[in-house]
């Protein structure tokens, strides 16, 4: 597991921190020929190379290891570089590193198929499958269920309606999240710091309006946001407690 988060490191290092943006517009000019992406891919080789001098290794399997870390994460840029950027080819590039990563991991310690299923079971287990849907629930379902309580004084507001498409939704989504993840830590209090904070980047909006229908709208928005993230949370950590 040592040599898994060394390689996350050296992965995030160097494609986050050891990376100038001059490098990423070079590589999505110039594609293939671009010095940027062959600098970008000798830190990596360098930072793979570190990691492996600590971990002790045989010297024949790291090299090949540091290869086949290197040369995939060339090619896997020189793919993006082709690519829009976007958030969907972004994810997309870093599930691409993540597996190659692993997999050498795998193949590196020679970690068998029965020891990946045990290690994969110790995390899904129904505790944290519970966790994980309620945050499934707190996001779209949860939108929807607003979206259509609310769906009567959406119509009467909607024509004169500003903002971000769809940024209502997102920042219902995160309010929600970081309403269950507060109450998962016992942070109650970072509740109340969520509440305070919406409402004064919300009060600007509301004593400009002069249509009331907007003020009670927001407000039963919110209210029903944060109750049905509350209610989910509740429910979640009874089941929790329940299966321990």
């Amino acid at each position: 597991m040592e040599l898994l988060i060394l390689l996350f490191a050296a992965h995030f290092i160097g494609d986050f921190y050891a990376q100038p943006n001059a490098w990423v517009t070079c590589r999505n000019n110039h594609h293939i020929r671009s010095k940027g992406l062959w600098r970008h891919c000798g830190v990596h080789l360098i930072l793979n190379s570190l990691v492996f001098s600590v971990v002790g290794e045989s010297f024949i399997t790291s090299i090949l290891a540091i290869l086949t870390i290197t040369l995939s994460h060339f090619i896997i840029d020189v793919l993006k570089s082709y690519q829009k950027s976007t958030l969907l080819t972004f994810l997309l590039d870093q599930l691409a590193h993540i597996i190659v990563i692993t997999l050498v991991w795998v193949l590196t310690l020679s970690i068998s198929v029965p020891e990946i299923l045990a290690f994969t079971k110790q995390l899904i287990t129904p505790q944290s499958l519970i966790i994980a849907m309620a945050y499934l629930l707190v996001c779209k379902p949860t939108s929807i269920v607003i979206s259509l309580t609310l769906k009567k004084h959406t119509e009467e507001i909607e024509d004169g309606g500003t903002g971000l498409v769809a940024a209502g939704a997102w920042i219902g989504y995160l309010e929600r999240i970081l309403t269950l993840s507060f109450m998962f830590m016992g942070q109650f209090a970072g509740i109340g710091f969520l509440v305070a904070t919406k409402t004064i980047f919300r009060f600007g909006d509301l004593t400009k309006s002069d249509d009331m229908k907007l003020t009670e709208y927001m407000m039963l928005g919110t209210l029903l946001s944060y109750a049905i993230a509350l209610f989910v949370g509740w429910n979640t950590m009874e089941l929790y407690k329940a299966l321990n």
